[in-house]
């Protein structure tokens, strides 16, 4: 269960939606380059040992806000997919949806936010289980590329895993500053190595029955 159900189940619901919603106040006008414990209860106009019945540590506030930040960006990224008519559009918005954060200085710094070490060694689990939400969205494309036989078939999910393994180097790299590629660049390579990764292969049963369409 979740940072946020387990508040939600308890008389502390309003307290922690009041904190969630100082913290990201402190954060915005940080640019999000700071967030600090002291900073949030002043906004919040709570006491430490209410901030600490909601939110055991730092990390566990953290991960509140990324667990709101993911359901807001999941809920961008399916529309975003589901306004591509094709599996390879799907595909297209999927890496357009994740490599336009290296680029855009507002998702830039949001994401570095949740970069933190200390959130990653504290709750690691948590986390991955949220940094998966996007992931499933791949696996969806991929799987119903396959289903369309625009894609070879495979297995989706270990695809999609290669595909995320990619794209978070690209946003490592990105992020930290050693990606000196223009935008359309590096979407264009990406799509283009993903694209040829997940299509039939010559000589293939799908490439023939794909030839053989009118």
């Amino acid at each position: 269960m979740s940072q946020l159900a387990v508040v939600e189940d308890t008389t502390g619901q309003t307290e922690a939606a009041r904190i969630l919603r100082a913290a990201w106040a402190v954060l915005e006008r940080s640019h999000f380059r700071s967030l600090k414990i002291r900073q949030v209860l002043t906004a919040s106009g709570t006491s430490a040992s209410t901030f600490y019945r909601s939110f055991p540590s730092k990390s566990h506030l953290l991960l509140a806000l990324l667990e709101d930040e993911t359901a807001r960006g999941d809920r961008r990224l399916a529309r975003w997919i589901a306004e591509a008519d094709t599996a390879e559009g799907r595909l297209r918005a999927w890496l357009t949806f994740n490599i336009r954060t290296i680029y855009r200085p507002e998702l830039a710094e949001r994401a570095r936010l949740f970069l933190d070490s200390g959130l990653l060694e504290e709750l690691p689990e948590d986390v991955h289980r949220l940094y998966d939400v996007t992931g499933k969205r791949l696996v969806e494309v991929i799987r119903g590329g396959m289903a369309e036989q625009v894609f070879r078939a495979g297995d989706p999910v270990a695809d999609a895993a290669m595909v995320r393994h990619l794209v978070h180097g690209l946003l490592s790299d990105g992020l930290n500053g050693r990606l000196d590629v223009p935008e359309e660049q590096v979407l264009h390579t990406a799509f283009d190595f993903v694209l040829r990764a997940l299509r039939p292969t010559s000589g293939t049963r799908e490439s023939r029955t794909l030839l053989a369409l009118p």
